[in-house]
Formats: structure tokens, sequence, C-alpha cells
């Protein structure tokens, strides 16, 4: 009897591009590729007796080329870039908020220097709030060294210990010149440089192989029905607009075979459906498409045999007979071997050995294959079978963090280890195990599911993830009426609704709606759920199609949301500027509360100037007043510019067009709505009491009724602002969440004395 063990290695990362910048806006792309991608190979190579399956996202794999070829920047290597004597008091405050991403005990603590940094880091972000500083503010020495050490702490240890530069650094410590932190973000991009070779020579003579998955990670049988979910999960809540697009699926396929193919010169050997997610018309696609295999995870081979996985104390199979081998996925047009996971073993290395000794748990993993060898030797239903298949499938990259020195000592003790065990247990890839085997029974029926509790709940089971599923099934609802040709006409759908439905392939994927709900948590959700509406949003653009308001309100609920509010410090005193477009007096605007949008944070912006210069806010007893300044470097040459508040909580918004070579603009105050071409008919104009007053000169003045807006005393009004010039997304105040201002309660004066 032969035990054959495949590993397979997922390695993933959602695009991060933002479409209204160009730049990343994350920077797990670059630094899990110093650290993973590249090393894992290279740790492989040293034990050839275990031959491997790598699944390579393409995602993941345009955005290293873009890198690599194109110059591509992230947001933190932009930051890291500059001279810590020129960072603004925000760049600071993103150094201190964002150069801690690492675990802790394993990447952090070990180097006494950002050890150091990072204890004393929220005494400095407190002082830096202050106006003046305070105790334990960061200087630029601090500042340099956190760059350098957060970036330098992102090495695979291999890749620290072959550059002697990098050793140099590391042995140092502290008290880095701005060369030497050039010189290791010049390094981060050498390393990447080396991604596709390793990989290359991994399936062309190290034995391995690599597979695939499709284009941007979506969930295929959510794409193709996401009513597939209640086949899932019987009585699942599901969004109030279907979405069922295959053709789309079909393209997320291709795409990703394409890329594939580009940069490494053949076809994925097969398919790691995105979170193992499979349905039978899922898999009869990935089978018409090409694939030879695909996988997923033994509970949804479980549903199909309508028997759960049962397991010893230790976790060992007690009917392995069943459990390790292929089966074929026979459908209408074709059929696809699918192999299924083993949880307990792929979870083992993926989340609990990183706490144990290395070798106990190389060991430990050695113990559970012997028993489960054993257990099939002496199982008369499993003799007659020649070659039984144990898959082991995990996540490539997430978990090394969590070891000591990225599991080096672990992995080379665990392979050296399974190259010792002889001939009857062999360590190959998936393609070469099912070469082996000599039957591949069918499913008694195909399931569907995903490999997370055999549903798709994470991904389409909370309100935020129906919000997002409705916004996207609304904009590609939209791209399709405008991509239908009448036949015989000859002509082609147009470059910009295929830029449209780029976009749309990218928030098709599944990372935004696994940070949607309070299945997880990241502190970067923000940066999440911007990149979803903004890819929608871009849509809309190519579309020719002006984006419906809810796109600027941010998804994720604010209270899941770790940040400071944007609290507008009350006026010193009631205002009432008259509303003529110009700065009629001084003392007009003098008692408003003034916000000044902070630079290169906040906001998008053209050639380096933020268009919005500030803005004023007060209130009189009956109405709230605002007045925008423009940057008069930003808007030259500029002929128009749109400019919105939007009051989300009250469902309405102000908008004004104004026209700055003639000085005249257009305003209104309507409802939120969706875009003009998704609204019924007859809806949009605002039905409210009082009048709105503006005028445009060299400010924009606004009177805005509190009646208009339901506003009761002492109630904390919500809102934001988005200001465009057309061709371009322009910007948004505060770039995430809104303005929190306080209105006027009964004992409003009285307070403001007592303050002074």
């Amino acid at each position: 009897m032969n035990l054959r063990v495949c590993f397979l290695w997922h390695m993933h990362q959602p695009y991060y591009k933002d479409p209204e910048t160009g730049s990343y806006i994350l920077p797990w792309v670059r630094l899990h590729a110093i650290k993973d991608y590249a090393a894992l190979p290279v740790i492989f190579r040293s034990h050839p007796g275990v031959r491997h399956t790598v699944n390579l996202v393409p995602s993941l794999l345009v955005q290293i080329r873009d890198y690599v070829e194109n110059g591509a920047e992230d947001d933190f290597l932009s930051i890291s870039r500059k001279n810590a004597l020129d960072l603004s008091k925000e760049e600071n405050e993103f150094l201190l908020r964002n150069f801690f991403s690492a675990y802790a005990p394993t990447m952090i603590l070990p180097q006494p220097r950002y050890a150091e940094l990072f204890r004393g880091h929220e005494a400095a972000l407190r002082s830096l709030s202050k106006r003046n500083g305070g105790p334990g503010g960061y200087g630029s020495s601090e500042y340099t060294d956190l760059a350098t050490l957060f970036n330098l702490a992102w090495f695979h240890p291999l890749f620290r210990d072959e550059d002697a530069e990098l050793s140099r650094l590391w042995r140092k410590g502290s008290g880095f010149t701005e060369r030497e932190k050039r010189y290791v973000l010049d390094h981060q991009i050498e390393v990447m440089g080396r991604v596709f070779d390793e990989y290359r020579r991994l399936s062309r003579e190290d034995g391995g192989e690599l597979s695939s998955s499709p284009m941007y990670h979506p969930i295929l049988p959510l794409l193709i029905d996401n009513r597939s979910a209640l086949d899932a999960l019987p009585g699942a809540a599901l969004p109030g607009l279907p979405f069922s697009w295959p053709d789309d699926a079909r393209i997320q396929l291709e795409r990703g075979r394409g890329i594939f193919h580009d940069l490494f010169g053949s076809d994925p050997a097969g398919l790691w459906p995105s979170e193992g997610s499979i349905s039978p018309a899922a898999l009869e696609m990935a089978s018409v498409t090409g694939f030879r295999w695909a996988a997923s995870d033994e509970i949804l081979l479980a549903r199909a045999f309508g028997k759960p996985v049962r397991r010893d104390p230790e976790g060992i199979s007690t009917e392995p007979d069943w459990l390790y081998r292929p089966y074929a996925a026979v459908t209408k047009n074709g059929s696809i071997p699918v192999f299924f996971r083993d949880h307990h073993l792929s979870d083992l290395i993926g989340f609990e050995y990183s706490r144990w000794d290395a070798n106990d748990a190389a060991n430990n993993f050695i113990h559970n294959i012997k028993k489960i060898y054993d257990r099939l030797a002496s199982d008369k239903s499993g003799n007659s079978e020649n070659v039984h298949i144990i898959p082991v499938i995990l996540d490539g990259e997430n978990a090394w963090e969590y070891y000591s020195d990225s599991g080096v000592t672990f992995l080379n003790i665990l392979l050296s280890k399974l190259e010792q065990l002889g001939t009857n247990i062999q360590f190959i890839t998936l393609s070469d195990a099912l070469a082996e085997c000599k039957e591949v029974r069918e499913l008694p029926s195909i399931p569907t599911g995903s490999w997370i509790d055999g549903t798709f709940h994470i991904w389409i089971g909370h309100p935020e993830d129906h919000a997002a599923w409705e916004m996207l099934s609304r904009a590609r609802t939209l791209l399709d009426s405008k991509s239908r040709i009448p036949s015989g006409t000859g002509k082609a759908v147009s470059p910009d609704l295929k830029k449209a439905l780029d976009y749309l392939l990218v928030a098709e994927g599944s990372d935004w709606c696994w940070w949607y709900g309070d299945d997880h948590y990241t502190p970067h959700g923000p940066e999440f759920d911007r990149l979803f509406r903004h890819n929608i949003k871009a849509s809309y653009k190519a579309m020719g199609v002006i984006p419906p308001d809810s796109i600027n309100i941010p998804i994720i609920k604010s209270e899941r949301i770790v940040q400071e509010k944007n609290e507008i410090s009350a006026p010193r005193s009631y205002i009432q500027p008259r509303i003529d477009g110009v700065v009629t007096s001084y003392f007009e605007w003098n008692s408003a509360s003034k916000v000044v949008p902070a630079h290169g944070f906040g906001a998008m912006h053209r050639a380096g100037h933020i268009i919005l210069s500030c803005f004023y806010f007060g209130f009189s007893v009956d109405e709230l007043f605002f007045r925008f300044d423009l940057d008069k470097v930003a808007v030259e040459n500029v002929h128009e510019i749109t400019l919105e508040i939007l009051f989300q909580e009250k469902s309405v918004k102000f908008h004004s067009r104004l026209d700055l070579t003639h000085g005249r603009f257009t305003s209104s105050f309507v409802n939120i709505g969706e875009s003009r071409e998704e609204m019924p008919k007859g809806q949009g104009m605002l039905k409210k009491p009082g009048k709105v007053r503006a005028a445009f000169g060299k400010v924009l003045e606004l009177a805005i009724p509190f009646d208009s807006l339901d506003c009761a005393r002492d109630e904390r009004l919500e809102f934001f602002v988005t200001i465009k010039i057309p061709g371009s997304f322009g910007e948004r105040w505060p770039i995430y969440g809104t303005f929190s201002a306080e209105l006027p309660g009964a004992d409003f004066t009285e307070r403001m004395w007592q303050s002074w």
C-alpha cells in the first residue's frame, strides 16, 4: 500500500491598486514577496525528496510584475523613501500608526531598537497630537530608524543573511542614515525580481508544479449565481438584488490562465478555487476552461457523501479509505478530478505548530502521517487501493511570521525528516499523485460551499456584505445594458466599457467581503472598503455615468473602525455672514470653526496641490453656514469644479457646480440617490421646508436652515465633502468616515462664555 502526501501552498494577495491614484495603498505584495514568496522555493530546493505544488493567484503575479518592471509604488514605500527631515506631521503620524504592522513577538521585539520604538510609539502619537509637541515625541532620527527597521524586519532571514550590507544593517540596529535606508528599499525590489525565476525553476528543474486561481480571487459559485449560497446554507440571508454573471466567472478563469501562461510559458497544473469554493457550475466551468484538477476541503467531501469526517482524539481519521483519494466531479460538459484537503493536518502547520518547539512539531506531523498509513494498511477496505493521497493545503504566506525565524528551522527539520520516510510514503505533487491513481471514483453528488464551514456566509451573510453585493449588482447591470450591441451593426464594445468591466472584475474579488461583517477584523478595514468602492466608482466613470452618491459612503460600519473622530470644534459664538460669495469683512467668519485639509493624506489631489484650501463651519440660531476656499494654484487653468456636502444620516446633499472662468455657479439641495440612470423617474428632488441660500464669487458660501436637515438642538451632525474637477476623481474630506459637528443647544451662548 502506497501513501502520497501532497503539499499545496496557496499564495495570494488582493489587488491593492487604487484606481483614483494609480498607487497601491497597502504594502503586502511587496513585503510578503521579500519574506515568503521568494524564500519558500529556496528552502524547498534544499530538500529535493519533497516535491511541492504552489498555487499563485494571478492578481498577486501582476502586482509583483508591476513593482519590478514598472517601478510601481505603494503608499508605505513612498513614505519610506522620503527624508525624515521632510516628513509632514501627517506623514509622521502615518509612520507611527502603520510601521509596526508586524507580529511583535517574532518581528519587532527581537530587534532592540525596533522594540524601543514600539514601546514608545503611543506616547509619540500623543505628543504629535499636541500643537507644540510634548513628552515622548520622536525626532527625525527615530523616524529614520523606524522606516528602516520596518522594511528591514520584513526581509526573510535567508535574504538578510545572504546580503552582506543587509546583514550589517540588521546587526547595527539603530542610527541609520538615509543612504542605508535607501539601500534597504532598493534591495527589496531586487528580491522581488527573483520571484518569477524561483518559481520557474521550482516547476522546471526541482520537480515541483504550479497551480493557479481565478484572476482576482472571486468566489466563483457566487459570481455564477449568488443565490447558490442557499445551496450551501439553506435559509441564508441574501442581498436584496441577485447577482448572476457566469460570463464574469469564465473571464476570471480565462484571464488568470492567460496571465499565468505569459509569465511561466505554460498553463497552470490545476485550480485552487478561491477559498476552496466549488459548485456543480463552477467545477464544470473549470473543466471546460482546461484545468486538469481542482481542490477543496474535506467538509465538502463529507457533504457529498452525506456523512461527517470522523477522527480519533489525536485528530486521525477513523475512515481514511474514502477520505484520502481524489474524486471525479462529473458534469454535463466534462469531468474534473477534485482533491479534498485534510483540514486537521493543514491547520497544524498553518495555525498550531508556530507555538511548538520546531523539532517536536516536525515529529508530531510525521507521527500523524505514520498513524494514517498504519490505519490504511490495517483497513481491509483500503488494501485493494494501490494509492491513497493526503492533500495538505494551506496559506503559504501568512503563517510564517508567527514562527521564529520565519519557519526556517521548522521547515528544514520537517522536510529533512520527510525525505527519510521511505518509498511507501512519498511527498509529491498533486499531478504526480493523480497520475499514479488507477481509479478515480465519481462523487455521488457535487456539493456547493467553501472550505470555511462549507458555506459562503463570510462573503455574503452580513448586512455589510449585502450592501457590497447590491452595489456591485447595480453597476454590473448598468454595464450590461450599455454593452448590448444590436446584431448586424458590426460595432464592437468600446474600450471604455471594457475598462469598466476590468474595474468590476477587481470588485468581484473575495477579499473585500472577507473584511466586511464581524467575522474578521483588520485595522486596514477602511482601506479595503475604499478599494472596493473606488473600483465600482471607476467603472461608472468609464461608462460615462455620474457615480451614485452611495459609493462615497463607507459600507463598513463606523463603530467597527478604530480611528480618531473627525470632530469639528464648536464655533466660538453665533455668526451671521452675508451669503454673497465674497469675504465682506474679516469679522464675518472670525468666530466660525476653520478646517484645513492635511496635505498628503485624506484626499486625492492634482499636481501636488489639494483643491480645497480650507472650509469654515458655523451657525446662527436657525441656520447652518459653510464657506469653502479653493487653492489658487490647484485650480489654475481649471474651468469647472463640482462641490458637494453629503449629510448621509439625513439622506440629503448640497450639490454645486462652479464655473471658475465666468464666476457663475448652479446649486441644488436634493435627496441622496443612486446615479441618475438608476434612479426611478421623478425621484431625487428634495421636498423639505426652508430655503437654502448659496453664492459663489471669491469663495463659496452657503446657508442651510436647520429644518431643511430635520435637525434638533444639541444634535451631532455628520457630513463629508467631495470636490471634483471634470476628468479626474477629485477629493473626499475626510478620506474615511465623516466630519462630526455639534449643533447649538439652548445653552450654547452660556457655555461659550464659560469657556472663555
